[in-house]
């Protein structure tokens, strides 16, 4: 599934890019886990860790459509104890006009799925924390670190690093 993009045809991903049109960002499944004393801690000593991957994607090319099922999770931790999590999955559609190479696909859903979909999922942290009676702060903005010199050279300003994270498996319900 992971396409890597030093192997990628600068030219064949930059026209998929212009050729494809996001159709709809959908909310497939979600998991929300509470302990108790979370209530009582205050989230800002809490350690986050958000990962975010691509989980499958596929191409219909003689409908010329383009589908990923990107899973992010976010996990707090006060110390070693896990006090809170929440999980999702989306499932993104594009329509591509013309012909599109697979691996080009694959690496736009990894790349530009994942941004559009993660501002959703910051969306539902921020509803589902309030409703259980949080005051967390949002999760980070996505951001990507300069891919050479010659980019950092001509990036104006910089907001952060690269959130990359390996895909997790889904766990098995109980």
């Amino acid at each position: 599934m992971s396409q890597d993009s030093d192997k990628m045809d600068p030219q064949v991903y930059n026209s998929l890019v212009a050729r494809a049109h996001l159709r709809s960002i959908r909310l497939t499944a979600n998991k929300f886990e509470m302990k108790p004393e979370a209530l009582g801690i205050d989230p800002d000593a809490w350690q986050n860790n958000v990962t975010a991957g691509v989980m499958e994607s596929f191409l219909e090319s003689e409908s010329g459509s383009l589908y990923g099922v990107l899973g992010f999770e976010v996990v707090c931790r006060q110390g070693r104890k896990r006090v809170l999590s929440i999980s999702a999955t989306y499932l993104v559609s594009y329509k591509i006009h013309g012909e599109c190479d697979q691996g080009a696909c694959e690496l736009f859903v990894q790349r530009v799925g994942k941004i559009a979909i993660y501002p959703y999922f910051r969306t539902l942290v921020a509803t589902l924390t309030s409703q259980a009676g949080l005051l967390m702060r949002p999760l980070p903005v996505l951001s990507f670190a300069p891919r050479s010199v010659e980019s950092a050279a001509n990036l104006e300003q910089s907001s952060g690093t690269l959130m990359e994270a390996k895909p997790k498996k889904p766990r098995p319900s109980r």
